[in-house]
Formats: C-alpha cells, sequence, structure tokens
C-alpha cells in the first residue's frame, strides 16, 4: 500500500495524537509543589512527554516551544488548528503538564500564531482546559 503525502501526515498526526492520549497524564499540583529538587516529578514520565514533544514539533504540529517566566508559548501553524479540539487538547496538555512539573508556577500555555505572533488561545486545566480565540479556525 502506498500512501500519499497527504495521507502519510494524516498517519503522523493520528500516531502521535493516539501517544498523546495514551501518555498525557500531568502531574497533581500537590505532587510537585513540595519538592525542593532541581528536577521534579517522574524522570521517566517527563522523558516520555519530552520525548512526545519533540515528536510533535518535526511533525510540525507545534513550530516552536518557548518558556519564559510564568508563562509557556506554543507556536502554532496550519497543522496544529487542523487538529480536533480534543487533538489540541492533548498536545497541550503534554506541554503544560511537563513545563508544570518543571516549575509548579507555570499555570498557562499561551498559543501563538508562528506567522503573526497572535496569541489564539491558551491551554489550562485550571481554566477548564483550551479556550481558543472567536476568530481562530
Amino acid at each position: 500500500m502506498h500512501l500519499s503525502s497527504t495521507g502519510s501526515w494524516f498517519l503522523g498526526i493520528g500516531l502521535v495524537v493516539l501517544v498523546f492520549a495514551a501518555n498525557a497524564k500531568a502531574l497533581p499540583l500537590a505532587a510537585s509543589a513540595g519538592t525542593t529538587t532541581a528536577h521534579r516529578g517522574d524522570p521517566e514520565l517527563q522523558q516520555k512527554r519530552r520525548s512526545l514533544m519533540q515528536g510533535a514539533l518535526a511533525l510540525g504540529i507545534i513550530s516552536k516551544i518557548e518558556d519564559n517566566g510564568l508563562v509557556t508559548r506554543v507556536l502554532v501553524g496550519r497543522q496544529f488548528l487542523a487538529l480536533s479540539m480534543d487533538g489540541k487538547e492533548q498536545i497541550l496538555n503534554v506541554v503544560w503538564a511537563y513545563y508544570k512539573t518543571e516549575d509548579p508556577q507555570k499555570n498557562v500555555v499561551l498559543v501563538i500564531d508562528r506567522k503573526s505572533g497572535k496569541k489564539l488561545g491558551e491551554y489550562s486545566p485550571a481554566n477548564h482546559g483550551l479556550k481558543m480565540e472567536e476568530s481562530t479556525p
């Protein structure tokens, strides 16, 4: 069987979303809040999250992750926007869980258009998940 480039892209997206769904459990706030070591949380789970984020970057679902201050920014393009709301949330949950585990002060992941730099939405489990701006496709 031969897949077109579009078919391969959708297969790749489907596999990443499936893997994200299977591995995207976040640590509860209380589990990481009292930790005083340089590395927080389960190192094996953090490695899985890091690998999933690298996969999303390699597939072009996420263009870039910027981690500055209290906010993590995820730059996205067409491929991310083409995902279902559930697919977007699963990917953002992995990003949020990774950075929240590393720094319990981080509460939100901003979704930024990679071309315009405009905010498209934000993800925070404390604020009921993903909220996309009204004009976002």
